[in-house]
């Protein structure tokens, strides 16, 4: 005779809390999809920034290269040093790592710079600076082949003075 109420409200009290259940399991789905989401988007954001670091490295070695080749075509080995009309203001290097990647040197020369570290008491000044535009893909601007079409350019300079 006691036993039966107590049996009714159990039973009661854990339909009630069915619907909690529910509840918390919404939530926890909601949490766990929004931190999923913010997982892929850093991901996407970092491989992003690899991608430009990689063709920001591309365009640095590119515009070294360009700085030795103009270097080496003003001071040959063996020989006196030229003037800047040697230099090739847009070289081409064929190698599969500088493809998509052009580069521009310019050459300013000053003669008879006046130097003190030497018998001569002058020097010629050469002041080289290289240009690299790298991309990745050959696809031009204004071309409507990639919405997200991009490059990366990187410029270095040098100054080389001949010796007496």
């Amino acid at each position: 005779m006691y036993l039966s109420p107590r049996i009714k409200r159990t039973v009661i009290n854990k339909a009630y809390q069915g619907g909690n259940l529910l509840i918390v399991t919404l939530v926890i789905i909601v949490v766990m999809l929004v931190l999923g989401l913010a997982l892929v988007r850093i991901l996407s954001a970092s491989s992003q920034q690899n991608v430009i670091e990689y063709y920001g490295s591309r365009a640095y070695l590119a515009a070294q290269s360009g700085l030795e080749s103009g270097l080496t075509e003003i001071f040959p080995l063996n020989s006196p040093a030229l003037n800047c009309a040697a230099v090739t203001t847009s070289p081409v290097f064929q190698t599969q790592y500088l493809e998509n990647c052009t580069i521009t040197i310019t050459c300013q020369q000053y003669l008879n710079v006046p130097d003190s570290s030497n018998s001569a008491g002058s020097v010629n000044v050469f002041y080289l600076q290289s240009r690299a535009t790298c991309s990745p893909s050959s696809c031009a601007i204004g071309e409507a082949c990639r919405k997200d079409y991009w490059q990366t350019q990187r410029t270095l300079s040098v100054e080389a003075k001949t010796l007496p």
